[in-house]
């Protein structure tokens, strides 16, 4: 198990294999689960993959390097949140900011109806 995970930390996460459109590859991922889960029994945590492909879509969150520890210009698609093994996290790269995190909190609140 890596270190402790924490709530809007930017992570390298392998999410292969995959079904129909889900993304991925090896990627960094946007921690969106509490830390009391992130630390839990389970050995999971709640992410949301991070693209540097801008494809307009309004469930995403653009963010700017260095905000994360992204090197590029990054999209954060809230659209495709999901639950993975903390075996599958690789390496920190960094904590997102207040505002972007924000943002994707509030992506997810629209996504989920809450």
């Amino acid at each position: 198990m890596p270190q402790k995970i924490a709530r809007g930390e930017v992570w390298l996460a392998d999410l292969n294999p995959v079904r129909g459109h889900e993304q991925a590859g090896k990627r960094p991922c946007l921690v969106v689960s509490v830390d009391l889960f992130n630390q839990g029994s389970a050995g999971l945590v709640v992410v949301v993959p991070i693209t540097s492909k801008d494809k307009s879509i309004p469930f995403h969150v653009e963010v700017n390097p260095p905000d994360g520890g992204l090197k590029v210009k990054s999209f954060i698609k809230c659209e495709d949140v999901r639950s993975i093994s903390v075996e599958r996290l690789d390496k920190r790269l960094g904590s997102l900011s207040t505002q972007s995190f924000a943002d994707v909190e509030d992506r997810l609140r629209i996504l989920m109806g809450l």
